[in-house]
């Protein structure tokens, strides 16, 4: 049987995709084009600092913990390889990332929440456009992350098949500069897929009882 470890996994790569579901509500940083849009993005400041500051808090945790089952399941199955170095490498790189977007994103409505008043509405087009390139380099970390875990899962069957083919989710992160919610959705599903393989998972592997059974 899968040990609680790879299932508590499993459960937060699952909470860390639903985690994320306020932000998406929200709205995209992308979207405003003028300093008045950009400052009525936020509407109620406190609800934006809870549902882009607060609550994606939860999914950067839970998504590190995910991240780090993932990564001692493929190396249980492959070794120290290359490509599990790489869904490391990729993961710490899209939360890093993704903790920078979103601390540049709540950081005027933070600020109006905690002095009061309203701040030079010109302050937020440059942070939102930080947010939004910092996002977009999050996801070329996804792409790793996910082709990387993809490759070790289809050598050494360490999670079902099906999970190998969750690269295809992979693609679409790549076109975020173009198509951000898309691309940022797919990784979200990813997670979810991934976290319900780890749940689902009967057994994992190690890579000397795979090497025993070849």
């Amino acid at each position: 049987m899968a040990s609680t470890e790879t299932k508590i996994g499993g459960v937060c790569g699952v909470l860390a995709a639903v985690a994320m579901i306020p932000a998406y509500v929200v709205g995209t940083p992308d979207q405003p084009r003028t300093p008045e849009e950009a400052a009525g993005y936020y509407e109620s400041a406190s609800w934006f600092v809870t549902a882009n500051g607060a609550l994606p808090m939860l999914h950067v945790l839970l998504g590190l913990v995910f991240l780090g089952v993932l990564v001692h399941v493929l190396r249980q199955a492959a070794g120290p390889s290359g490509a599990v170095y790489l869904t490391l490498a990729g993961g710490g790189l899209f939360f890093a990332l993704t903790s920078a977007g979103f601390a540049a994103e709540v950081a005027y409505p933070a600020a109006v929440v905690r002095f009061g008043g309203l701040l030079l509405p010109e302050l937020a087009q440059p942070l939102l456009a930080l947010s939004v390139w910092s996002y977009h380099y999050a996801q070329v970390g996804a792409t790793v992350m996910i082709f990387a875990t993809s490759l070790v899962v289809w050598r050494t069957r360490v999670l079902p098949p099906w999970v190998a083919g969750a690269a295809v989710l992979g693609v679409l992160p790549l076109l975020h500069l173009w198509l951000p919610l898309v691309g940022a959705l797919s990784s979200l599903l990813w997670f979810a897929v991934l976290g319900l393989a780890l749940l689902v998972a009967t057994e994992v592997p190690t890579r000397d009882r795979a090497a025993a059974t070849a």
